[in-house]
């Protein structure tokens, strides 16, 4: 038996469903990582960040390959300890392992320059800090 929906029951489902759309239209809009990780007011770092979010996050955010996670400030220890001059050259020039290749050049992207993936590794050292 159909009956007729009532007209306030109607106009809250509706109510409902349309903000559950700008919810979900905001977040997709949104970058994946750019809500997760931290934003920070020098222009250097912002340069990072967007360079970061783009090209390094894919691996550094959710372990693949064995990238060091950079929610994980213990793994970043040993790393920071031997100086950012070395960390820019792991970027600049990736890593091989006994496993192979661990990071490509550039974590994969030949675009970018020597000071975009340096202030990519300046956003990442600042986040493990």
């Amino acid at each position: 038996m159909n009956r007729p929906i009532d007209r306030s029951l109607r106009t809250a489902f509706l109510a409902g469903a349309l903000a559950a759309a700008v919810i979900f239209a905001s977040l997709a809009a949104a970058p994946a990582g750019a809500q997760k990780f931290p934003e920070f007011s020098d222009a250097r770092l912002k340069q990072g960040r967007a360079i970061w979010l783009a090209t390094c996050e894919a691996c550094h955010a959710n372990d693949v390959a064995g990238a060091p996670l950079v929610t994980n400030k213990a793994s970043w220890a040993p790393r920071l300890a031997k100086g950012k001059e070395t960390l820019y050259q792991s970027a600049l020039g990736g890593l091989t392992g006994a496993k192979g290749t661990q990071m490509p050049p550039r974590g994969g992207n030949d675009k970018l320059t020597d000071d975009q993936v340096r202030a990519a590794v300046d956003y990442m050292m600042a986040i493990v800090k």
